[in-house]
């Protein structure tokens, strides 16, 4: 059985990270077989590392049930020339007179990460064992509409334009044995395909984090759209970092903060109604509990009141 993909999208700041976190080790406590990947350029390693983790470069295995990628920038550049750098120099090769750098141009540019990650996650879901895959993404959204617009690129790439591609590849796999630029793009948009099929599927579960105010309610809202427009469901709306009646007791500063969040967790219900639910996760402060009390706390209170139970 394949493991159910919980990803969780947002602007920075929102505390994505911290959450993603907490609920994979709760996950793993309660005895699920559970990967935890992160892109965050800043991940909680003091986290990590208070944990009995053994790294094999950007993986660690912790204890029996948790596993950890590590998806820094240069890591999923590198795993990106791994599988798509010769098909990429072998199309545009066969278009423009280019050398090889060309692979490395394509894979820095913007969005190709994003996109990968998301062919990743795929695979890792097709091919691991575990019951949850906890995808921390720093994708607000759009890395979907590229690749939309991608497969959208290669099916409607113009007949001649194809039939150069066939020509000139049939000659080159005579001359030299090389791969049909035509079959390598027609590749490219399967995979495409699939992986917009895949984000679709029962097999993924979409939750959206924001902090309530203003701007968060914005992105929020952008990310929301992205997401349906194609056909992802999202599951719910999660806002954190929510002052709670106990840290406004500890701290009688915050009290007109929390009249400012109030006002626009409102704004964030009646924007959401009938579309996704919304759940709260309370800001801790660290001064005033043990770290590991508050990860414990936040990974509990997201299986039960966002999640809503476990498989």
């Amino acid at each position: 059985m394949s493991p159910t993909v919980l990803s969780f999208w947002g602007k920075g700041g929102v505390g994505k990270t911290t959450l993603t976190f907490s609920l994979s080790l709760e996950l793993a406590l309660r005895g699920k077989k559970t990967i935890y990947l992160t892109t965050d350029p800043t991940p909680p390693l003091p986290y990590w590392g208070s944990k009995d983790c053994d790294w094999r470069e950007y993986k660690a295995k912790c204890g029996d049930n948790l596993e950890l990628y590590l998806m820094s920038e240069k890591i999923v550049r590198e795993l990106w020339i791994k599988k798509f750098g010769e098909e990429v120099y072998e199309v545009a090769s066969s278009i423009f007179p280019v050398e090889r750098e060309v692979i490395d141009y394509v894979a820095g540019a913007p969005g190709i990460a994003d996109e990968f990650l998301m062919y990743f996650v795929q695979n890792l879901c097709r091919n691991e064992t575990a019951d949850y895959i906890v995808w921390d993404t720093t994708a607000a959204g759009g890395s979907i509409r590229l690749i939309r617009l991608e497969k959208e690129f290669y099916e409607h790439l113009g007949q001649a334009s194809k039939m150069y591609l066939k020509i000139k590849g049939t000659l080159e796999k005579i001359r030299r044995g090389k791969k049909d630029p035509a079959e390598l793009i027609d590749s490219w948009r399967k995979i495409a395909e699939e992986v917009l099929s895949f984000l679709s599927s029962s097999s993924h579960k979409a939750y959206i984090v924001s902090i309530p105010d203003y701007y968060g309610l914005q992105v929020t809202s952008s990310i929301y759209e992205e997401l349906t427009m194609n056909k992802i469901n999202v599951e719910k709306v999660i806002l954190n970092m929510v002052f709670g009646e106990e840290v406004q007791k500890e701290c009688k500063e915050i009290g007109n903060m929390a009249r400012e969040q109030k006002k626009y967790i409102q704004e964030f219900f009646k924007k959401f109604e009938g579309k996704a639910d919304i759940c709260m996760v309370n800001y801790y402060f660290e001064e005033l509990q043990k770290e590991s009390h508050i990860l414990e706390e936040i990974g509990k209170r997201i299986i039960e009141s966002c999640i809503g139970g476990l498989q």
